[in-house]
């Protein structure tokens, strides 16, 4: 399975990975980052992509949109996040 690791506060793909499993994979994850899962392929340069509302898109960086990228447009699901700051569906014991 493909997991994407993505900073949460900007989105941005840290990294990619292939593992058997959401645990497996879970052993990348930082403070701060987020678990998705999702996409048919690693991605050679995950720098000019990031993640928007559960799709990998295209970063904004001026230049002519031109050919896909890969990846682009993939679309991920959330599996685990890693508590930094944000409380999201997290309870508190």
């Amino acid at each position: 399975m493909i997991f994407r690791i993505v900073d949460d506060a900007t989105g941005a793909i840290v990294l990619s990975v292939d593992q058997p499993d959401p645990t497996t994979a879970a052993l990348y994850l930082k403070p701060g980052q987020s678990l998705f899962v999702g996409g048919d392929q690693l991605m050679i340069d995950d720098t000019k992509l990031h993640v928007v509302d559960g799709v990998v898109a295209r970063k904004d960086d001026g230049a002519s949109p031109g050919e896909p990228l890969s990846g682009e447009g993939d679309e991920l699901t959330l599996v685990l996040f890693t508590h930094e700051g944000d409380d999201r569906g997290q309870d508190e014991d």
